[in-house]
């Protein structure tokens, strides 16, 4: 099934979810019953006083004792608002409960929202409602997920599906744990969970962080020591340094940084525990997709391999670096035609550089040449001077040579941290392919995570800003609601 398709049905669900809430709660929302946590240590209901600000809102339905505990019920008459004065008798006269404010919509259901807390009945059915979405999206974003994998399909929307699925999952695991352990009986008890679910994931992914942001540094300074203090290899420890910021800014209590004594608002606070909670979930998940696209093998039915080039040397032999990818290519197409009989046409790409003696392009077909790799079998793009010319222009080589793209199958060879890109890559030209790993050395993985998280925020950054202001506007809102 197709992810628009799961998407869809994942659409239908909460949908189904929010009418069949909305249908129960008006089928039973025109009774409340109040539970008063008012304990007698006795079944025998005692004489009650009920006293109305307007008596044409809400009338008592009945009253109970429920293991030893005073128990109303009101039912709505008429759309309105009133206040309601319960006292019960005792010998030494009558003691008064807590006012309460109830509020009749049109609809004929009763909500008592008494200091901001409102409640209703078949509030538990509509904590189950949202329990089951929950559920729903997390089993749909993990099928998503584990599809793209199995179908090569590394991509932006994956990482989204994986950084989504983190969160979801915490979610929905408090809010089960919340249900087991206590009675969610009120909006505001619900909110909280909610609210709570983004600091308990914040502070939960600190282990995980925290090694992640060490490696990061730590490969930078040995990425800096071999290839140069280029402002491209101090990622990790920007990285690092911001992340240990909005660590220590999210510190403490509602009200003030533990260790900068800094007060603010707890609206402000919960937005920074959110943002950066969804910053994490988001580098994660892409932690996790670049790691899996290095592990893919591509289905043994390519009718061709681009090479993707880099540097040669100066005497127009390969780098190491680039070798690596050579040999990773000739090696799959060697075992495709072990398995299957079919040979795949090779598909060098790389121009040349003011300081080298040829394209990257020739100096791989030199070396495939000789390898023993007949010249037939061989095609060259040599114009590209980046990942994204690599692609576009032997996009338009293998369809000068062999047709349509769309109906040819295709992969790409490169080096293990920048496979990722290359999928995205393809995908912008207008084309499908899978890629095939080369290995190198470790320094140069830990940062091509981080470029590929930054590449995934400048690719998509409206969808980030927009979702930003989603968490902005449901954290307002559910702070002015409690």
């Amino acid at each position: 099934m197709k992810n628009k398709k799961k998407l869809l049905v994942l659409s239908v669900f909460v949908v189904l979810a929010i009418i069949f809430s909305f249908v129960y709660v008006v089928a039973v929302g025109n009774h409340y019953t109040l539970h008063t946590n008012t304990f007698l240590g006795t079944e025998q209901l005692p004489r009650l006083k009920i006293k109305l600000s307007d008596d044409s809102v809400v009338r008592m339905a009945d009253a109970r004792m429920e293991n030893g505990e005073l128990v109303v019920v009101f039912e709505a008459l008429n759309p309105g608002k009133t206040t309601v004065n319960i006292s019960f008798e005792l010998e030494d006269g009558f003691v008064p409960l807590h006012e309460r404010t109830f509020e009749v919509n049109g609809f004929h259901t009763l909500f008592d929202h008494t200091d901001g807390v409102i409640s209703f009945n078949g509030f538990q059915f509509v904590v189950y409602a949202a329990l089951f979405v929950l559920f729903a999206v997390q089993f749909m974003t993990l099928w998503m997920f584990s599809d793209c994998w199995k179908r090569g399909d590394f991509s932006y929307p994956m990482v989204a599906c994986g950084g989504i699925g983190i969160y979801n999952l915490v979610l929905f695991a408090y809010l089960l744990y919340r249900m087991l352990t206590s009675y969610i009986d009120s909006v505001g008890i619900l909110i909280s969970v909610v609210t709570e679910t983004g600091r308990l994931l914040l502070f939960g992914l600190t282990p995980v962080m925290l090694v992640i942001s060490v490696l990061l540094a730590v490969s930078n300074i040995r990425l800096m020591r071999n290839e140069g203090k280029r402002p491209v290899n101090t990622l990790g420890i920007i990285f690092a340094a911001l992340w240990f910021i909005g660590m220590v800014l999210t510190l403490g209590t509602n009200d003030s940084i533990m260790l900068l004594d800094i007060s603010y608002p707890k609206t402000v606070w919960l937005i920074m525990i959110y943002v950066i909670a969804y910053f994490e979930c988001m580098f994660l998940s892409t932690v996790a997709c670049t790691y899996l696209s290095t592990k893919y093998l591509p289905p043994f039915d390519r009718d061709y391999i681009i090479i993707l080039g880099c540097g040669i040397r100066k005497d127009g032999g390969l780098t190491p670096l680039l070798k690596g990818r050579v040999d990773s290519a000739v090696a799959f197409e060697k075992k495709q035609y072990e398995q299957t009989g079919k040979h795949a046409v090779f598909v060098p790409s790389g121009g040349q550089g003011a300081d080298e003696v040829m394209s990257e392009s020739e100096a791989m077909k030199n070396y495939l040449l000789s390898i023993g790799i007949p010249q037939e079998q061989i095609i060259l793009e040599n114009k590209s001077e980046n990942t994204m010319q690599n692609m576009q222009f032997s996009k338009k080589v293998i369809e000068e040579h062999g047709g349509e793209i769309k109906d040819r199958k295709i992969a790409f060879a490169t080096t293990n941290y920048h496979v990722f890109r290359g999928y995205i890559l393809a995908r912008k030209n207008g084309f499908e392919a899978k890629g095939i790993s080369a290995k190198t050395k470790s320094y140069f993985y830990f940062n091509a995570f981080l470029r590929e998280f930054i590449g995934l925020l400048v690719d998509q950054k409206w969808y980030h800003i927009v979702y930003i202001m989603l968490i902005v506007a449901l954290i307002v809102t559910l702070n002015l609601v409690r």
